[in-house]
């Protein structure tokens, strides 16, 4: 079963009128009609033989009365009810088996297609609808159809059993059933009001769950940001400010939900008052209300509560299922990508575009006009072009990401895809690379030499069956790209789209990856069709064709020679790299001077101007983030790559041998400890819940008086009627206590209601906060071995089970409870000798109950933690849809999803038959009291405390044990199996958290520290967990105010190691830093790290205004921001944006300190910025101390020190000119590698 099944069924079906979304429901009947069948006779047969109860109630009460009658027929009215009992429980849970069955049918075919949809959104659909949005769909929204199936019969079988027992009630008091019939139409008008209230509040409470969920994915995504820039407090504020508005929905619908329970613990309750009152008044001297009559229509009353109740009971439920469906509905006919047409690689031409205008969107802007390009099969075609002219856009465009306005678009043969931000995934480095391909190992090796993936292979704990982190955490940036290559090498596609994956790699790495992958003469791939989008200039004299981008056109297209020979577009790059390469050579004219050019290039080696520098290094995020703001285009939210640099660093220096980095999710065994239950009751409010069992016990005490008080009137009924034809005012009074008590009962209900659901929305509210908390002050080793899926599992799934499944269960096994107690203590009253039989009832059911959860327990603990690979997966597919697009693998990936949410449906399909198989006992239990009961009735009928008022009550109550009791251990279950819930959010909530955010009060940190910049290692040594070796070794340096260091080393230094330990973001092992000669150790941490100001290499922007990702705490005017951006060459960027600083940041800044990191901040940016970057760094830090990680070696040329990291030490730190002119030392050695000796001596 799948999701195809949907489709075709969506085809047989019809969907509303209009531009409404199609229907789920009836694709769902559609493809399920046989099992749905098949349990509707199950529930149809039982839902008759439950009238056959009332009847044999009526014989036995009759047998009391008439002592004449032979006992043998007693005992046989007795069996009857035993053996009518049997039948329907085998019935019943048949029906339930099937049911539960279905609903995991449903989750996996919904899983399934709202999977393929996500894969398949088109641009405009996912601007509107976020990560956060989607996983919510996954998480809860298709849980709750799952949750529903079972129940789903009862809305038509519940109005039959009313329908059938109005019938019945009819023919026992007649028309006086009539005013019955309107109290019922009356409480089920009310109650279409109430459901309809109730659905506004759920839609407006999973809007808010939705914009939460989106910002705790924005957060986790960019956890390090937060933590470098101190920012944990703005963002803690902002999802507990929607958090809160959530909550004031929850408590509003307690509110309703108990007004609710108390319209539906009425409406049967008056019915019969009302019924009862008509049928004295009709006909005061005839209609009497003896034992017989009053009793089964008492079980007939009751027969009709269990319909009217179990609407109250999943009301709830199926108000926030049709909420799903609406928002399923909508999602599922949004938009898709449209399909790109494909034809067969044995056509002479790969790609043709003709006449083509290209949107991020239907109704946006364009981003490519008149876009006219045929690429021969086995061309190398290069595209350049400068940041933002349309590079990769015109990629997406061949891919069919983008919107094609007019024009043709297709691709003939199989395409492999290298996006500019490597995408990888959670698995191992082989199956990275293979990617659902069969393994043939000579190509394998053959790739990963090719790949330059060896070496990188001999340091990784277990070689290519290493993990790689999700997102690649364990991996450099350079080694993410050389898996992306590798796997589109190994692919064997026809075509390959390649968007400047060059340019993370080093100088000699990308020469040999264009060497031996890419080019025409040697290159693994040549002879395949390969678009190279490139920075690097010397490249292009090896390729076939170049095509130069400008403002989204093609400019210019042709080969090397002919461009080169040409004036234009392509002369302007190659003027503008010679600017940048050597900055006196300013007055270079292209017109005069290209045999220079020509010259220069010629003589260049490709490795030469990759680490050159090339016109534009990478299109970088300032790319992506220039169209997302000029197109609002599809938002495309990319994460921090958390730690990167630094995993790799744990990786060269001994990180866990053999294991993976991603730490195995916890799976609790045993009882839940009753600390968790505990913990829950205090979230509560200990009072809160004893208050609750009080009105619930006082609720219980006027619920059995009201029955015996019925017992008790119906016994002396004959006596209290009039001789005239009035009624009598002794029965007005008889039923004005009656109506009195049960009201009574009905409102303290409701309130036990009210006070309970506020407590627990209180609960919900209070463990979330901790939770977040707690996540927030964890370490960032923490987020490195934790997978954001799981983390983000937690603050949906379980806080729904918090806000919703929790309150459900837990109020309803209170409920249950007491009702349970209450039938048993009315039975053992009307006939004691029933206590003999109990205690051995009890203990079987005891053992029963005992045996069945801690089994359920376990399995429900199976099913939670199976449920996070599945939200992670889904995550990471999202992610990187495009590439799934691309290599077509989208069935592939469709399959593994289908694979995870089967694998977790086992652990639930083993909770279906542990559930039946505790059913079956317990409705044993339940008909042995039933018979019992039945029985001590039949052989005490001369007793002289037993009269036909206390039978008929014991009994119609004994009818509905079965259920109560079947109902309380559900209950008990599913409080037991939802507390695991809490018992995980408790697990996170006790998660070790990082040292203090605030300086202690005795230590007197001034308000302007630090007031002068000088910084001083002491023996530094730093490991990133205890098992891990070191990364920072014994460093020792002295940087003193203002001076300006450069950092540099090979991967795997320490270089960013550097920074983590001067921002603690993980603790020292030994050794101490002194920041103006205070040990930073001894500082809070929101001091420190917001006392410093850092430049990442991969900022990250939050959803929310441009204003708020500048100024998160709202300290600094307009003004000021204005200043900054200006300083930052911005200000007329922002300055266009449709809203200014209140531009809305799609999903997807620093104050001035006198210490400044700048960790690679330029790498991926081109040579044009990166010298207003450093311009305005010289101008605007001046008086600061600047520490400058860098790859780039030109842009720490002019530091006033070079430190030289080797394994974690201090190799060499002196002034780059002493540096260089040894020429024994590591640093000239890099120049020389780098091609800068020359330069640098010139300079």
């Amino acid at each position: 079963m799948d999701s195809k099944s949907i489709g075709r069924a969506k085809k047989k079906g019809k969907g509303p009128k209009g531009d409404a979304p199609p229907s789920i429901i009836w694709p769902l009947f559609l493809t399920f009609k046989w099992p749905s069948f098949g349990a509707a006779f199950c529930k149809i047969t039982y839902d008759l033989l439950n009238f056959v109860a009332p009847f044999l109630l009526s014989k036995l009460i009759a047998f009391t009365e008439d002592h004449s009658q032979p006992l043998w027929r007693g005992i046989a009215i007795a069996l009857s009810m035993l053996f009518v009992s049997l039948i329907q429980s085998m019935f019943l849970h048949q029906y339930f088996h099937v049911m539960f069955r279905l609903g995991m049918n449903v989750k996996s075919v919904l899983s399934s297609t709202v999977y393929r949809k996500a894969i398949l959104l088109s641009n405009e659909a996912r601007k509107t609808r976020t990560i956060g949005e989607i996983v919510n769909i996954m998480s809860v929204d298709i849980q709750r159809f799952q949750d529903m199936t079972p129940f789903v019969m009862l809305f038509w079988s519940a109005p039959l059993q009313v329908v059938l027992a109005l019938f019945f009630l009819w023919r026992l008091l007649g028309l006086s059933i009539l005013s019955g019939l309107v109290t019922l139409i009356a409480f089920g008008f009310l109650n279409t009001k109430l459901t309809v209230a109730m659905r506004t509040y759920q839609q407006k409470q999973m809007v808010l769950k939705d914009e939460r969920l989106k910002l705790m994915n924005e957060m986790l995504n960019g956890i390090k940001i937060l933590k470098l820039y101190a920012w944990e407090g703005s963002i803690e504020k902002r999802i507990l400010s929607i958090r809160k508005r959530e909550v004031n929905i929850l408590r509003q619908l307690s509110f309703l939900h108990a007004f609710v329970s108390l319209c539906w613990a009425c409406a049967p309750f008056l019915v019969a008052v009302f019924t009862f009152a008509t049928y004295l008044i009709i006909d005061p001297q005839h209609n009497i209300l003896t034992p017989q009559i009053t009793f089964v229509a008492i079980s007939l009353f009751n027969i009709l509560r269990f319909p009217i109740a179990i609407f109250a009971m999943i009301g709830s439920q199926a108000i926030q299922t049709a909420v799903s469906n609406r928002r399923l509905k909508h999602f599922l006919a949004a938009e898709e990508m449209e399909p790109l047409l494909r034809g067969r690689a044995t056509s002479e031409i790969s790609i043709t575009i003709r006449n083509a205008d290209f949107a991020w969107e239907k109704d946006r802007s364009l981003v490519l006009k008149d876009i006219n390009l045929s690429v021969r099969k086995g061309t190398l075609l290069a595209i350049v072009g400068r940041t933002g002219s349309g590079k990769s856009s015109l990629l997406s465009a061949m891919l069919g990401e983008l919107y094609r306005q007019s024009g043709e678009n297709s691709l003939n043969g199989s395409v492999a895809y290298v996006p500019q931000q490597a995408w990888i995934q959670n698995m191992t480095l082989e199956n990275n690379v293979l990617f659902g391909h069969e393994f043939d190992s000579d190509r394998y090796q053959r790739v990963l030499d090719v790949c330059a993936l060896r070496q990188d292979l001999a340091v990784l704990p277990a070689g290519d069956q290493t993990e790689i982190g999700e997102k690649g955490i364990n991996l450099s940036g350079g080694q993410k790209q050389r898996v992306s290559l590798a796997r589109a090498a190994y692919s064997d596609a026809d075509i390959y789209l390649l968007d400047d994956p060059l340019s993370a790699v080093d100088v000699h790495v990308g020469a040999h990856l264009f060497d031996k992958l890419i080019s025409s003469d040697n290159g693994l791939l040549k002879g395949k069709t390969r678009v190279l989008v490139t920075h690097s200039l010397s490249v292009l004299k090896h390729c076939d064709q170049i095509v130069v981008i400008k403002d989204g056109s093609v400019a210019q297209m042709g080969t090397y020679s002919d461009l080169l020979a040409g004036s234009g577009d392509f002369s302007d790059l190659i003027r503008d790299y010679l600017t940048n390469r050597n900055p006196s050579n300013t007055d270079v004219e292209m017109g005069n001077d290209d045999a220079v050019v020509q010259e220069f290039l010629t003589s260049m080696k490709p490795e030469e101007s990759e680490k050159g520098e090339g016109l534009e290094r990478k299109l970088s995020q300032q790319s992506a983030a220039l169209s997302s703001f000029s197109q609002t285009k599809e938002a495309k939210p990319k994460g921090t790559t958390q730690l990167e640099k630094e995993a790799e660093e744990k990786q060269q220096n001994g990180e866990t041998k053999g294991k993976g980095l991603i730490e195995k999710e916890a799976l609790f065994t045993g009882n839940v400890k009753y600390s968790v239950y505990l913990d829950y009751l205090r979230a509560i409010g200990l009072c809160t819940c004893f208050l609750c069992l009080l009105i619930f016990f006082s609720s219980s005490i006027l619920g059995v008086s009201c029955l015996l008080w019925l017992a008790n009137w119906s016994d002396h009924a004959q006596e209290l009627q009039n001789e005239n034809d009035t009624i009598s005012s002794a029965t007005i009074t008889h039923l004005g206590i009656y109506t009195g008590l049960g009201m009574g009962q009905a409102c303290f209900l409701a309130l036990g209601s009210v006070v309970m659901s506020l407590g627990m929305v209180f609960a919900s509210y209070s463990l979330h906060e901790k939770m977040l908390r707690s996540i927030l002050r964890s370490p960032i080793a923490f987020f490195d071995i934790t997978p954001l899926g799981r983390i983000l599992n937690r603050f949906s799934k379980d806080v729904d089970n918090l806000d919703s499944a929790i309150p459900r269960s837990l109020s309803s096994f209170v409920q249950t409870v007491f009702a349970s107690l209450q039938t048993l203590f009315t039975i053992i009253y009307a006939t004691p000798q029933f206590a003999v039989v109990l205690l051995p009832l009890t203990c079987i059911y005891g053992l029963v109950l005992r045996f069945y959860v801690s089994t359920s327990r376990q399995l429900k603990r199976l099913e939670s933690v199976s449920r996070s690979p599945i939200y992670s997966h889904f995550q990471e597919s999202v992610q990187g849809a495009s590439s799934i697009r691309a290599y077509n693998a989208i069935d592939r990936f469709l399959r593994d999803s289908q694979h995870r949410v089967d694998y977790n449906l086992i652990a639930y399909y083993a909770s279906i038959i542990a559930n039946r198989w505790l059913a079956i006992r317990l409705e044993l239990v339940g008909n042995s009291i039933v018979f019992f009961s039945a029985l001590f009735a039949v052989l005490f009928r001369d007793s002289d405390h037993l009269t036909a008022g206390l039978v008929g009550l014991s009994i119609s109550y004994a009818l509905g044990v079965t259920q109560t009791l079947n109902w309380v251990v559900r209950m008990a279950s599913d409080v037991e199996t939802n507390i695991v819930s809490v018992e995980r959010i408790k697990e996170y909530i006790e998660t070790p958290n990082e040292a203090n955010l605030d300086t202690p009060s005795e230590f007197n940190l001034s308000k302007t520290w630090p007031e002068k910049g000088e910084i001083l290692f002491e023996n530094v040594s730093m490991r990133y967990r205890p098992a891990l070796d070191t990364v920072l070794n014994g460093i020792t340096a002295h940087i003193n105010p203002k001076e300006r260091i450069g950092i540099v080393g090979r991967t795997g230094a320490g270089k960013s190691s550097l920074t983590i330990a001067l921002f603690r973001l993980t603790e020292l092992s030994s050794g101490r830093i002194f920041i103006d000669a205070l040990d930073i150790s001894k500082l809070g941490l929101f001091d420190l790290r917001s006392r410093l100001t850092i430049v990442p290499q991969d900022p990250v922007l939050f959803s929310g205004t441009l204003r708020f990702n500048l100024d998160p705490f709202d300290q600094y005017s307009d003004d000021q921001i204005w200043e900054s951006l200006e300083h930052a060459h911005l200000k007329q960027f922002v300055g266009e944006l449709p809203n200014g600083l209140n531009h809305e940041i799609s999903e997807g800044g620093a104050n001035i300190s006198r210490i400044l990191i700048l960790d690679e901040a330029t790498a991926s940016v081109d040579m044009e910025t990166d010298a207003l970057v450093q311009e305005t760094i010289r101008r605007e830090f001046s008086d600061c101390t600047v520490l400058t990680i860098a790859h780039r070696l030109e842009t720490i040329l002019d530091s006033d020190r070079i430190m030289v990291l080797q394994q974690g030490k201090v190799e060499e730190f002196d002034s780059p000119k002493d540096l260089s002119d040894d020429l024994n030392s590591v640093f000239s050695a890099m120049l020389a590698g780098a091609k800068l000796t020359k330069s640098h001596e010139n300079a």
